[in-house]
């Protein structure tokens, strides 16, 4: 029974030479081959946390492997199941998709892999492929948040056990978790690169839906930044202290003010309440915007 595959080299690295700072999950020293294998014997990691491949991206990368080759083997782990002619042997894809991907534009017959029996369960598939989008920065916000969550969720790990397998702080796991509370109009526009990470993160700083949509709307009409969101936010959300000083329906009045203000002048509007008494601040974009926020205060 033939396997597709052909022994390239020694590696000598591990697991190291793949995924950089790795050595604390796997610590293992033992010796890596390379070998070459057919492409549609390996199949893709169904515990993939990436979803998103730019296409142009995969294009420009499949000239250079047609030029260059596969420069770095994929990794994966061998398989095997019941077939009609007996078992067969096939390759499950660990890391490496983007490379796999654009092979297979190329039209190359094999790629170089290193080959794992030791990440066929489906909890270190998950993590291995994490740790490797994570490192490569190649996770958008919401596909990383959600394999954060997956691992949480699936795997009953802590926020800091996540935090140690990628290599990030508690509070950086933890925030990125929370942009799954999101509206899904609006985790859809950070997926793609609409939104940024910072914006959604000062988003998450309103308390209902309705308002993080009307402040997402002036965000993508190019008016707010994310020290402008959190401002809001802040004016939205008094302190303790400051609630000690303003009623329940004097904040209810500040924003609606806010809004009513806002929709007359066409522009974001800020109330800052302070102890000698407080600030009205308008936002604009430009010259232009500012002559026409003028004219309507005038008139």
């Amino acid at each position: 029974m033939s396997t597709g595959v052909k022994k390239m080299f020694g590696l000598g690295k591990g697991l190291e030479s793949l995924i950089p700072g790795s050595k604390q999950m796997h610590p293992t020293s033992q010796k890596e081959n390379v070998f070459y294998v057919e492409v549609n014997k390996i199949r893709p990691n169904p515990e993939q946390p990436r979803q998103d491949f730019n296409q142009e991206g995969l294009k420009e990368l499949s000239q250079s492997i047609r030029k260059y080759g596969v420069l770095q083997p994929l990794l994966v782990a061998k398989m095997e199941e019941e077939g009609p002619r007996g078992r067969n042997v096939y390759y499950q894809l660990i890391a490496g998709e983007r490379r796999l991907k654009a092979s297979k534009m190329a039209g190359l017959p094999n790629v170089p892999v290193v080959i794992r029996d030791d990440f066929k369960t489906k909890g270190v598939r998950l993590e291995v492929a994490l740790v490797e989008n994570v490192q490569r920065k190649d996770l958008n916000p919401v596909e990383e948040a959600e394999a954060y969550e997956r691992l949480a969720k699936e795997f009953s790990l802590t926020q800091q056990e996540i935090a140690q397998k990628v290599g990030k702080s508690r509070e950086v796991v933890a925030n990125a978790i929370r942009l799954l509370g999101l509206p899904q109009d609006i985790k859809e526009s950070l997926r793609g690169g609409i939104l940024s990470r910072a914006h959604a993160r000062a988003l998450l700083a309103f308390g209902n839906t309705e308002k993080q949509r009307e402040v997402y709307g002036h965000i993508m009409g190019g008016r707010l930044s994310s020290k402008d969101v959190e401002q809001m936010a802040s004016s939205s959300n008094p302190s303790k202290t400051k609630r000690a000083k303003l009623t329940t329906q004097e904040i209810n009045r500040f924003q609606s003010l806010e809004k009513n203000l806002g929709e007359m002048l066409k522009v974001p509007v800020l109330i800052r309440s302070t102890d000698k008494g407080g600030h009205i601040v308008i936002k604009f974009a430009d010259l232009q915007e500012l002559n026409k926020v003028a004219k309507r205060i005038i008139d």
